[in-house]
Order: structure tokens, then C-alpha cells, then sequence
């Protein structure tokens, strides 16, 4: 009985906690919608942005086996078309000329493609481009009396923003939700092959790939692309395309037809609080050189390693994944300016982005699938040894065909003393003919002689 009583008393202490929280708190119970100039709704903003977000029905043909189609047919590899639809979303961005974007898997194999407004009008569509690795898609169709949106600059997207997912989840057309952003530049998990996603935990399911993501000004944020979730359903946690690079790769789409993508030459990481404290540097926030290849751009203008690139132009670089999704979307033979700091100096490089086509590693003939390092120590006799020590070879490069070994020390060919690196590319070139080499070996503590075939 008592406690019976003793709980009933918790249940009334509960309600009346609840009731003084409604009552002289409103503003703590309500659901987390930001105030629009004293408006608590989010249906004014809505009311000029979702005219230009629209339903997308894809129908395409697959081959596929009889066998898998038809029961109690066993062993049947013929193939008959089969046809399958699927729903994204997309967003006007050209009232004009009806362009409209979109993810590029949301059409990736498609036959007819079938573009349905808000005030249900239906079209055809076309698609004018597309790109894989950005995930891009930009369709076209004609229509009078169409609304556009504008887009934000996501560069001044933060963490907490408040923002809706407008898209057809489910097919279930002009669904709007709202969340906030919960991450920036969010490179996992690996979605797309150039990726700086914002997170949000507006609720984004099937059906929502190319929708809106939008601010509390009704401008574009963002086009939705990806959620995370162990299954169909959402959890909160959903990725977009930033405004900025959905613009950049469709200005390009629209130029050229494709995106064309820029190198510098350089391997780069990201910098820890442990390499931050051991370099005396004043963020992480961005991209350290650990390698610069050969024959690149970054190799003309002289970049090191130990460099560490803070913008390219105007582009803060904060990561380097970053840097990569930049440089991808900066056209081969286009001036850059890096801003770079080295030995804790800023300076300001020129350089012009390459192509990654025509930029190939620079070759050493008859020695391909061979590692090599410059030696210069005293061997316990008290002589000098200086040469090129093989540190690996390949069992069948025309140098291990030869006999030469990990361990073995270049240091003569033809004739030649080879002290490093630089003496082996001279005397290589100046063998024009391609005849066989005569090298001079150190095993151990001999000598012997190698002849090396061209490749």
C-alpha cells in the first residue's frame, strides 16, 4: 500500500513539474524552429521556395537473366529488358532556360525521364551533362512560368544553422523537414569520389537525392545527396553537396560538358595536435606537403616538403581533402596563386594548374621496378663507400633478370663512377644508342660485374 502511495506521489510531482514548464515556459516546450522576423513558421519562407524544387521519375531497362525473372526456370541466361523506375528530387536553378540539378545517380540509367512541378505539370526532360565523381546531374526541360531558387555561399554555413530538406522521400512529393547543421566539410564516410559534405539531421530518406537543402532565407545551402541509416528508414544524420561546389561543377557542365580536373603534384595531409605542437604552428587547419612529384607543377614552383598550403586564391584550404576537391574543380591551365607557410614565413606562389593527362612520372630507362638510395658511409676498413644501395627490386625487371639483389651497391657503369642519383639519369641519357650496361657492383666486401639489357 505504501507503495503504491509513493508512487502515485511521484506521478503527481511529474505532472505538476510538466505543467509549470508549459505554463511559465512556453518557449522551452516548443519544437526547435527559429524565430523569421517574431514568426515562429516556417510557411512565408517555404511559400517562395518550393515552386522551384521538383519530383523526378526515372524509368530505365535493365537486362536481366529469364531465369531470375521466371519461377521454376532454372539455368536460362537469356536475357529480356526489364523495366524499373526510381524517384529522386531536383532543384530550378535557370527559370528561363528550365535547367534543373540534381544527383547524377538519380539518373544514372536512364531511358525517359519525367520532371513533375509543384502545381503538377508534367515534362520530359533531358539531360544536358553529368559528372560521376561530384555526383551532378543537370536536366532541362520546357516550361513557362517557372521559379528559380538562389544559392547561398556555403563557405558561411555553420555548425547549429538552422535549415530544410525539401524532396519527394518516398515519391511523397514537396515534403519539407527541418533539423540544423550538424557537421561541416565532412569527408566520411567515403560517399563520392570528391566529397566535402554538410551534415545535417533533417530528416532525409529515398526520394530526397537531389532536393534542397535551405536556409532561413529561402537560398539553396546545399542538394541533398546521402544518408547514413542501418536501414531505409532515417536517423538524423544525412549529407548535402555544398551550394558552392554544386555551382562550380555546373558552371562547368554547362561550358563544356564535363569537368575537367586539375593537378598540382603534391601529397598532402592533414596536420594533428601532435604535428601542430612540433611544428609551432598556430591552427590545423590546413594541408601539410609530405611529398612533391616529379614533373608537376608544384615541382616547377619549387613547393617542399614541410610546406604547408593555407589558400589557393581566395579558398581558405582547411583539410586535405579540401585542397583535393579545389584542385578538382579548377581547370588544367589556369593560373592559381598558392598562399604557403615555410619555416614559418607566409609567401605567395604562382603557379599554373597542370594536367594530370599529360603529366606523367619521369621514367629511368633499364631500371624500372628497381629502389634505389644514394650511399655514402665508411665500410670497417676505414674506406669510403659511395654508390647507390638497392633497397628493392621487381623478380621480373630486366635489373633482376641480371642478378642485381636488395643490398647490392651500384657504383660504376660503363666506365663511370655513379655517386648518386643525379651520375645514373646523366649517364642513362647519354647512352642514346640502348646498348647493354656494364655495371660495377659491391656485394659484401667484392666486386663484381652485371650486364644490364634495355628495357
Amino acid at each position: 500500500m505504501a507503495d503504491g502511495i509513493f508512487m502515485i506521489k511521484n506521478i503527481l510531482i511529474l505532472f505538476s513539474l510538466l505543467f509549470v514548464l508549459f505554463v511559465f515556459f512556453p518557449s522551452q516546450a516548443e519544437a526547435h524552429l527559429p524565430a523569421l522576423h517574431n514568426q515562429t513558421s516556417l510557411a512565408p519562407m517555404l511559400k517562395n521556395v518550393m515552386p522551384a524544387v521538383v519530383n523526378i521519375s526515372v524509368e530505365a531497362v535493365k537486362l536481366t537473366r529469364l531465369d531470375e525473372l521466371v519461377p521454376n526456370v532454372e539455368n536460362n541466361s537469356t536475357k529480356v529488358p526489364v523495366k524499373s523506375y526510381t524517384v529522386g528530387s531536383g532543384v530550378i536553378f535557370d527559370a528561363q532556360k528550365g535547367l534543373i540539378i540534381t544527383n547524377a545517380h538519380v539518373v544514372q540509367h536512364e531511358k525517359t525521364i519525367v520532371v513533375t512541378l509543384k502545381d503538377g505539370r508534367r515534362y520530359l526532360a533531358k539531360m544536358l551533362a553529368k559528372d560521376d565523381d561530384y555526383d551532378i546531374a543537370i536536366l532541362q526541360i520546357h516550361a513557362k512560368h517557372l521559379t528559380n531558387v538562389t544559392f547561398a555561399n556555403s563557405d558561411r554555413v555553420k555548425v547549429g544553422d538552422f535549415v530544410t530538406a525539401i524532396g519527394s522521400p518516398y515519391g511523397l512529393s514537396q515534403t519539407v523537414t527541418s533539423g540544423v547543421v550538424s557537421a561541416i566539410n565532412r569527408s566520411h564516410p567515403q560517399i563520392e569520389g570528391y566529397q566535402s559534405f554538410i551534415q545535417t539531421d533533417a530528416p532525409i530518406n529515398p526520394g530526397n537525392s537531389g532536393g534542397a537543402l535551405v536556409n532561413m532565407q529561402g537560398q539553396i545551402i546545399g542538394i541533398n545527396t546521402a544518408m547514413v541509416a542501418p536501414s531505409d528508414g532515417n536517423i538524423g544524420i544525412g549529407f548535402a553537396i555544398p551550394s558552392n561546389m554544386v555551382q562550380s561543377v555546373a558552371e562547368q557542365l554547362l561550358k563544356y560538358g564535363k569537368v575537367e580536373r586539375g593537378i598540382l603534384g603534391v601529397i598532402v595531409q592533414n596536420i594533428t595536435p601532435a604535428l601542430q605542437e612540433a611544428m609551432h604552428l598556430a591552427t590545423t587547419q590546413c594541408a601539410l606537403i609530405s611529398q612533391v612529384l616529379p614533373n608537376t607543377p608544384a615541382e616547377m614552383i619549387k613547393l617542399k616538403p614541410q610546406d604547408i598550403i593555407t589558400k589557393i586564391d581566395q579558398h581558405n584550404i582547411r583539410s586535405a581533402d579540401q585542397l583535393k576537391n579545389t584542385l578538382g574543380l579548377i581547370r588544367p591551365k589556369t593560373p592559381i596563386t598558392l598562399t604557403i607557410i615555410r619555416n614559418h614565413n607566409t609567401l605567395q606562389l604562382k603557379a599554373v594548374v597542370g594536367d594530370p593527362k599529360k603529366i606523367s612520372e619521369k621514367k629511368i630507362p633499364y631500371f624500372s621496378g628497381v629502389r634505389m638510395q644514394d650511399l655514402n658511409e665508411f665500410e670497417s676498413d676505414g674506406t669510403r663507400l659511395k654508390g647507390l644501395l638497392v633497397t628493392d627490386i621487381s623478380s621480373n625487371s630486366e635489373a633482376g633478370l641480371a642478378g642485381l639483389t636488395p643490398g647490392d651497391v651500384l657504383i660504376d657503369i660503363n666506365g663511370s663512377p655513379v655517386t648518386g642519383m643525379t651520375d645514373l639519369e646523366k649517364i642513362i641519357q647519354q647512352n642514346t644508342s640502348r646498348r647493354p650496361l656494364l655495371l660495377t657492383v659491391r656485394r659484401g666486401n667484392s666486386n663484381f660485374y652485371l650486364v644490364m639489357r634495355a628495357e
